[in-house]
């Protein structure tokens, strides 16, 4: 029960993350209508995406270490089509996280300020960016790729046309919010400030990402079926 409970905090972390200019706001609106404390939503919105992103690489590593038996086998035994596949996907997730980690910590405005690497912030700022939204994409179609285990692990079934023709309208949404929420300019560095309008909604924005998370995790889940269909 460790395992599944430790991804489904996980992907909340990484949702929170990806909204970190709304979570401040949308916490300190919560503060007010609560305990009619005021507080500085903007402010606090670094802080709360430190403290998000460091909560989110602990979940990380004890996922990795509750799956320590995966690194002991990388170099054994025969590879074929799909464990080459999972393989990299996993070795690139991982080193996407430390790069998360260092470039975060480089331009920390709170926790790491007193420790800051050595790195050039013109650098490590646009490297903090491509190593998130390449990191979400991968994150999801990591997810996808090991569907068939988390869903034997949670023993969850989808095997119902309706559930599979939901799905597809869920990658169709997906498709569109990835192009509208500009991931290509992200990924790709086209762009390397990450625009958030305000007054939008938090719930807004999570529903584009949790869609765009299912186009990806179901693009791995398809492909998995396709090497398990054929063999390789």
């Amino acid at each position: 029960m460790l395992r599944p409970l430790i991804d489904m905090l996980m992907t909340l972390l990484l949702l929170l993350s990806m909204a970190w200019e709304l979570v401040g706001p949308a916490w300190a609106d919560l503060c007010y209508k609560l305990f009619k404390i005021e507080v500085d939503g903007y402010e606090i919105a670094p802080l709360a995406h430190e403290v998000l992103g460091i909560l989110l690489i602990i979940l990380f590593f004890c996922h990795l270490w509750l799956n320590r038996y995966w690194l002991k086998n990388l170099f054994k035994g025969r590879y074929n089509v799909s464990r080459f596949v999972l393989a990299l996907f996993n070795v690139l997730l991982i080193a996407d996280v430390l790069f998360l980690l260092i470039s975060g910590a480089a331009i920390s405005k709170s926790l790491f300020i007193n420790y800051k690497f050595d790195f050039n912030l013109a650098f490590a700022r646009p490297a903090h960016i491509l190593a998130s939204y390449w990191g979400y994409v991968i994150m999801s179609f990591h997810v996808g790729l090991y569907w068939k285990v988390m869903s034997a692990m949670m023993k969850i079934k989808f095997k119902s046309l309706y559930l599979n023709l939901l799905a597809l309208l869920f990658m169709a949404y997906g498709a569109h919010a990835f192009i509208r929420r500009n991931f290509f300019d992200y990924m790709f560095l086209r762009s390397q400030f990450v625009f958030f309008n305000y007054e939008e909604p938090l719930i807004y924005f999570l529903l584009d990402y949790i869609a765009i998370m299912i186009l990806f995790a179901c693009l791995g889940h398809y492909l998995m079926l396709i090497f398990k269909k054929l063999k390789i």
